[in-house]
C-alpha cells in the first residue's frame, strides 16, 4: 500500500535512503535537505502492519530560477527511489514509480511539465530496466555523485491529464 509521507516518516526515508544509496554519497545529508524543499513529495510502500517497504521522492523546479516570473518553466525530478533489500523484487518499485508517475501526469497539463527526469547509477541495471519499461530513455551518462559514481540521466515524456 501507498500513502503519502508525513514528517514523521522523514527520518525512516533518511535512514532507508542512506542505506540503498551509501555507495553514491552522503545521503543522510542530501535527502533531509530534498525533504524540506518546497515542491518535494514523498510516499511511501508499506505492509499491512504499517512497516515501510520502500519509499518515492519527486520534487517539482524551476528551471531557472533566476529568470523574470513566466519565463522559468516547471520540472517534474524523480529525487529518489529506494526499496528495503528484502523487498526488493516484488513488484514494489514498479508500484512507487507508477504512482510518481500518474501524479506528475496530474500536474503536468495545469504546470506545463513536458517530462520527467531522473539520475540512475551506471551500475544499478535493475533501475535502469525498471526506468526503461516505463518509457524512459537515457539522455546523458556524464552525472556523477559525490563519490565519483558515475549516473545516467534519463528522462520520459509526460501524458497529461487534463
Amino acid at each position: 500500500m501507498i500513502r503519502r509521507a508525513a514528517v514523521t516518516d522523514h527520518p525512516w526515508i533518511v535512514e532507508t535512503g542512506a542505506e540503498a544509496y551509501r555507495d553514491l554519497g552522503d545521503y543522510t545529508a542530501i535527502l533531509p535537505s530534498w525533504l524540506e524543499q518546497r515542491g518535494v513529495l514523498a510516499w511511501i510502500d508499506h505492509d499491512v502492519s504499517g512497516r515501510g517497504r520502500g519509499f518515492a521522492m519527486l520534487g517539482f523546479y524551476l528551471d531557472d530560477p533566476q529568470k523574470p516570473p513566466g519565463q522559468a518553466k516547471v520540472v517534474a525530478d524523480l529525487l529518489a527511489l529506494a526499496i528495503l533489500p528484502a523487498h526488493q523484487g516484488r513488484g514494489i518499485g514498479t508500484a512507487l514509480l507508477t504512482h510518481v508517475l500518474d501524479v506528475a501526469e496530474r500536474v503536468a497539463y495545469s504546470s506545463g511539465i513536458p517530462s520527467i527526469r531522473l539520475s540512475v547509477a551506471e551500475n544499478n541495471i535493475g533501475a535502469q530496466r525498471l526506468y526503461l519499461r516505463h518509457g524512459f530513455q537515457v539522455v546523458d551518462g556524464s552525472t556523477t555523485y559525490d563519490k565519483g559514481q558515475r549516473a545516467l540521466r534519463m528522462v520520459r515524456a509526460l501524458t497529461p491529464v487534463t
